[in-house]
């Protein structure tokens, strides 16, 4: 006689609720480790993300499951970053991953007794293999979570920023930083850092604040800012689009076009200019110089001048991250120095 399948239905609600029951005490313990400021220590979260994995292959967990005789086992920061980028999150986490200390231990084992308790109570010990792996995936998904809010939306980007120094250092520092923290955020600190100097150098134009991600043709905008008949195109990366698209649509509809590139890009995009017969119909000039020389002029070329008009341009810079980003991370630090 065969026995009778699970219905497909009861089984994903009884995953779903034990998920659900399973989520609520881990978010109890999860806030009980909130320090003073409100933070919580990125051990907390890697701890989550590994016994979360081991979930998937055992229940209950037991020592030899997670731990080695002094850390979690497979800690560390490429462990860290495989799981988080099987949940879409490719920024750059914790380079240790928690292997270092002996706190993600301590989480480890604190969470093991708390799934294995509250799990049993869930009914875990009936799951098959497949019900626990589907599980496990949810609750990960529930600490890549807190990652995303507690780790990558509380940093801020931070660059080494003296007023002392020329205004194009700090904007190339901040372009840096960026481009260390990869994906897009060299690009969206750049657009950002031009749509902040635009709006102190033209108090009286209506400069666009829109998500670095939005295109031109969603905004009807000649560029990605359009100031006078000038529009302004600002890439990291210039090629053919920007050139024999975006700027020809601009020459024939009687708009000027500027480019702005970082200062390592310059030459390549004068090259390709000049390759696309534009070089003397599109103004090339790098984002460090456009910003920076302006910030300098605005600040009357004294030094507290240009201390409070580059606090000015990182203030505003924020002001439009908050308005138009999802991603908080994109804010810059103020230095104390400011």
């Amino acid at each position: 006689m065969v026995a009778p399948q699970p219905n497909a239905d009861a089984v994903e609600i009884q995953v779903t609720e034990a998920a659900a029951a399973l989520v609520q005490a881990l978010g109890v313990w999860y806030e009980g480790l909130r320090d003073p400021k409100d933070n919580v220590n990125a051990n907390v979260m890697c701890a989550g993300l590994y016994m979360t994995e081991f979930l998937a292959a055992h229940f209950p967990l037991e020592p030899e499951h997670y731990k080695t005789r002094s850390q979690v086992k497979t800690a560390g920061g490429r462990q860290a970053q495989k799981l988080l980028k099987q949940h879409g999150e490719q920024r750059k986490f914790t380079s240790e991953g928690g292997r270092t200390s002996r706190a993600t231990l301590d989480h480890a084992q604190a969470l093991a007794d708390l799934l294995n308790a509250q799990g049993a109570e869930a009914g875990l010990n009936e799951f098959t293999e497949l019900e626990r792996t589907a599980l496990a995936a949810l609750l990960q998904a529930w600490f890549v979570a807190r990652i995303r809010e507690d780790y990558f939306g509380r940093r801020r980007i931070e660059a080494e920023i003296n007023p002392d120094n020329p205004v194009r250092t700090a904007v190339a520092a901040l372009i840096e930083a960026g481009r260390l923290r990869g994906g897009n955020t060299a690009g969206a600190i750049a657009q950002h850092l031009v749509g902040a100097k635009l709006t102190m150098r033209f108090p009286g134009e209506e400069v666009n604040v829109e998500s670095y991600t939005t295109a031109d043709v969603q905004t009807g905008r000649a560029g990605d800012y359009q100031i006078g008949d000038t529009a302004i195109h600002v890439t990291m990366s210039p090629g053919e689009k920007v050139f024999l698209e975006r700027c020809a649509d601009n020459l024939s509809h009687g708009y000027r076009p500027r480019v702005l590139v970082p200062q390592d890009r310059v030459a390549a995009a004068l090259q390709l200019a000049e390759n696309y017969g534009m070089s003397d119909r599109v103004a090339i000039q790098s984002i460090e110089d456009f910003v920076g020389t302006n910030i300098e002029e605005i600040g009357g070329f004294s030094k507290n001048g240009v201390r409070d008009r580059l606090r000015e341009l990182l203030t505003g810079y924020n002001a439009r991250i908050d308005q138009a980003e999802a991603d908080r991370s994109l804010k810059i630090q103020l230095p104390e120095n400011l």
